[in-house]
C-alpha cells in the first residue's frame, strides 16, 4: 500500500514537471511566432491595410468605368445629332431636286425650297465675282495647267448648291493688259499770291454779278481771269465766299462759275471782255459831251422825259421798297435818318433784289460769321467783338421770323456807333 503510494506520487510529481514544461516551451514557442504582431480584434493591422488598399484599387477602377461610359454616351449623342442634321439636308435636298424636275414632292416645305434657291443663286453670284476678281489680278507667276477638281461628297443643300455652280461652263477671260496710265494734270490754282501771271487780265465785271467792288476784291486774293472762276470747285466758292464781302449763296445764284467757263472757251467772249475792259478816251474838258462845262462845273445828266410811265413806275416801286425799308428800321430806332438808311440800302445793293439776300438767318453759324467778317470788321472797321456785337442784333429783332438785312445793318452800325458813315 505505501509503495504503490510513493509510485503515485513519484509519477505525479513527473507528470507536473513535463506539464510546467510544456507550458514553458508554448509560451517560448508564442513569443517568437507572434514576436512584432498587434492584433486588433480578428484581425492584424497588415491584414487591414491591404484590404483598404484593395478597397481604394476597385474604387478607382470604378470611377474610371464610368468616366469612360459618360464619353461614351456624349459620342453616341453627337452621333444622332449628325444623323439627324444628314437626314435633313438629305430631305432638304430631296425636295430641291424635285423642284428643279417639275415634280414636287408633297412633303417639301415651299419656304425650304424658296431659300435653297436664293442661296444657289448667291452662290453663284459669288463665283462669277471671283472669277473676275482673279482674271483681273496681274498674274506674277506663270499659269499652272489645270487639274480636275476633286469630287468632295457633301451632305444636305449646301452639296446641291455647290453642284449647280461646278455645273456651270466656266468661261476664259483673257487677261487685260494693264495700260500706262498717264499722269493727270495738276488742278489750276483757284487762288495765287502774285499779281497777274498771265498777260493782261481779264474784265471780270463782264460776269453778272460782278461789280467794280467784287472785281477789286477778287484781285486782291489773286483772282484776275475767267479759267480761275471756271476751275472752282463747290470747296472753292464756299471758301471764296469766306475771304471776300459776299451773300453766302450769291456766287451760285449768279452761276459766277458757269458764266467764267463759257468765257474762258469762247475766244470771241474773251475779246470782247478785253475791249469792253478797255476804256475809251473821253471827250476834252469843255466841250458838248465833257463831264465838266466850259465855266469848270460839273454837267448834270439830263432827267428823263416828263410823263414817262416806265420812269415814273421804277422810282414809285424803289420809294415803295425805301419807304417798307425804312419803317422796319423805325420799329427798332424811331429817330432814325433817311439819308442813313438810304446809305444802307445803297451798300446792299443788288442782294436786296433776292428775298434770300434781304434778309438774314440768325440760326445759320455762318451767315453770322460772313456778316461780322465782311460787314462788321471791313465796314465798320470793328476789329474785335464783332461776332458779340452780330448775336446782339440778332438777340434785338428775336421776335421778329423774317429779319430785314436793312434793318440789321443799321441796328449794328448803330451798337458801334458807326451810323455817320452811311448819311
Amino acid at each position: 500500500m505505501s509503495n504503490s503510494l510513493s509510485f503515485l506520487l513519484c509519477n505525479f510529481f513527473w507528470l507536473l514537471l513535463a506539464a510546467f514544461l510544456g507550458f514553458l516551451l508554448g509560451l517560448l514557442f508564442g513569443w517568437l511566432f507572434f514576436r512584432g504582431k498587434k492584433i486588433d480584434g480578428d484581425l492584424s493591422i497588415e491584414g487591414e491595410g491591404a484590404l483598404r488598399a484593395e478597397a481604394d484599387s476597385l474604387r478607382g477602377r470604378v470611377q474610371e468605368l464610368e468616366g469612360n461610359v459618360s464619353r461614351r454616351d456624349t459620342e453616341i449623342s453627337g452621333l444622332k445629332g449628325k444623323l439627324a442634321a444628314g437626314a435633313a439636308g438629305a430631305v432638304a435636298a430631296t425636295a430641291l431636286a424635285a423642284t428643279a424636275n417639275g415634280s414636287p414632292s408633297k412633303t417639301d416645305d415651299s419656304e425650304d425650297t424658296y431659300a435653297l434657291e436664293w442661296r444657289n443663286r448667291y452662290l453663284a453670284a459669288r463665283v462669277k465675282y471671283l472669277e473676275g476678281q482673279v482674271a483681273e489680278a496681274p498674274k506674277k507667276a506663270a499659269p499652272k495647267k489645270k487639274t480636275a477638281p476633286k469630287k468632295a461628297k457633301v451632305v444636305g443643300a449646301a452639296a446641291l448648291a455647290g453642284a449647280a455652280v461646278a455645273a456651270k461652263p466656266k468661261t476664259k477671260v483673257k487677261p487685260k493688259v494693264a495700260k500706262a496710265k498717264a499722269k493727270a494734270a495738276p488742278k489750276p490754282k483757284v487762288l495765287y499770291t502774285d499779281g497777274p501771271t498771265d498777260g493782261t487780265p481779264d474784265d471780270l465785271k463782264v460776269i453778272k454779278g460782278i461789280g467794280p467792288k467784287f472785281e477789286g476784291d477778287l484781285n486782291a486774293k489773286g483772282i484776275y481771269y475767267f479759267r480761275q472762276i471756271g476751275a472752282w470747285q463747290k470747296k472753292d466758292v464756299k471758301m471764296v465766299e469766306g475771304v471776300i464781302d459776299s451773300i453766302p449763296g450769291r456766287i451760285e445764284r449768279d452761276e459766277w462759275v458757269k458764266q467764267a467757263k463759257g468765257l474762258a472757251n469762247s475766244p470771241t467772249g474773251a475779246k470782247a471782255a478785253s475791249s469792253k475792259s478797255r476804256s475809251k478816251p473821253g471827250p476834252k474838258p469843255g466841250t458838248k459831251r465833257g463831264e465838266l462845262t466850259a465855266s469848270g462845273q460839273r454837267r448834270q445828266k439830263p432827267g428823263p422825259k416828263s410823263g414817262s410811265t416806265r420812269t415814273s413806275a421804277k422810282s414809285s416801286e424803289a420809294d415803295a421798297a425805301f419807304d417798307k425799308y425804312f419803317a422796319n428800321v423805325v420799329k427798332y430806332h424811331p429817330k432814325a435818318r433817311k439819308p442813313v438808311v438810304k446809305g444802307i440800302v445803297k451798300h446792299c445793293g443788288i442782294a436786296l433784289r433776292t428775298r434770300d439776300g434781304s434778309l438774314i438767318a440768325c440760326s445759320d453759324e455762318a451767315e453770322l460769321k460772313t456778316v461780322a467778317d465782311g460787314f462788321v470788321t471791313k465796314k465798320l472797321g470793328k476789329t474785335e467783338g464783332q461776332m458779340d456785337l452780330v448775336k446782339e442784333v440778332c438777340e434785338d429783332m428775336k421776335g421778329e421770323r423774317f429779319k430785314s438785312r436793312v434793318t440789321f445793318y443799321y441796328l449794328a452800325a448803330r451798337k458801334a456807333r458807326k451810323l455817320g458813315q452811311f448819311s
